[in-house]
């Protein structure tokens, strides 16, 4: 599939050793730096910096390893299918936290009728990891909020949802008619964990105000969505969620939606893959069932 100098490259980008990478391969050490500086010489780029004891990627090197592992996991499975009668038996997807609750069951339940499918495996993490996982080529598709490099994926808008500023209806600002920026600033904030897409939609929002997270009286910082509410619920804070996580609650009046005076955003939610990926067409076509399932 890849030649010896590619194979050797992308076992040296994860020992980041040509001891251990000589070791793993029966070859000698020289062996290894020859076949290094052969593929280097090829492309025409620095692959690695190697100062004792010490080998680091370049960025170039650092991109082609991703390719290279993406292309090795795609190998893998095409082969895998080949000898099945061409089936696909097993898929892994990721889905960000924010809308594990609200899609994930869905798309569970929709890939359970793929009857061709044996195994079927969920992550739910947020948006940094799953793309990571994807670029690796461990993970097949993902289901994010987050924002991402829309050149190295192939992506699809599943919906769009407001993201709106919440609290208790006992909180402060829950009667103000309008509420500032500087307002919110008064207040301890619940707020996802750093990789998460809402935070980094939040920060990003944030700033265009003028205002950091670290303005806020307190910053509280909290990897589940589900926490995040009730703590809203409980008084202890504001917040930004979906408004699709928080309907329930809004019509129950468990939570106060805060009118904010620059008013709310609207953001896409992402169906995304890898790029020139082997399925693609598989997951466009699960991708398209899917959101008219939902509609």
């Amino acid at each position: 599939m890849i030649t010896a100098e590619y194979q050797t490259f992308l076992i040296l980008s994860e020992t980041l050793s040509y001891t251990k990478t000589a070791a793993k391969l029966f070859i000698s050490q020289p062996a290894v730096t020859q076949q290094i500086q052969r593929l280097e010489n090829q492309l025409e780029i620095k692959l690695v910096n190697y100062q004792r004891p010490y080998l680091k990627l370049t960025p170039a090197g650092e991109e082609l390893a991703v390719f290279l592992t993406r292309i090795r996991s795609q190998t893998t499975q095409l082969m895998e299918i080949l000898q099945d009668d061409h089936q696909k038996h097993e898929i892994q997807f990721g889905i960000t936290r924010s809308l594990g609750e609200v899609f994930g069951s869905q798309l569970i339940e929709f890939l359970q009728l793929k009857n061709d499918l044996q195994k079927i495996s969920c992550l739910a993490e947020n948006t940094q990891h799953i793309l990571q996982q994807i670029e690796l080529g461990k993970m097949d598709f993902g289901i994010i909020e987050g924002n991402f490099n829309k050149a190295k994926f192939s992506y699809h808008i599943l919906s769009q949802e407001e993201f709106i500023p919440i609290c208790s209806p006992t909180h402060p600002l829950a009667k103000k008619k309008i509420v500032s920026w500087n307002e919110l600033a008064s207040y301890p904030l619940l707020i996802r964990e750093p990789g998460s897409g809402s935070r980094t939609l939040l920060t990003a929002l944030a700033q265009k105000e003028n205002i950091s997270l670290n303005d806020f009286k307190q910053l509280i910082t909290i990897s589940e969505p589900t926490l995040i509410r009730q703590l809203v619920c409980a008084g202890s804070g504001i917040s930004f969620l979906y408004r699709l996580l928080i309907k329930k609650e809004l019509a129950a009046g468990t939570i106060k939606q805060l009118p904010l005076e620059r008013g709310t955003i609207a953001h896409d939610l992402y169906f995304i893959y890898a790029k020139e990926n082997y399925f693609a067409q598989q997951y466009f076509k699960w991708f398209t069932e899917f959101k008219q399932q939902l509609q």
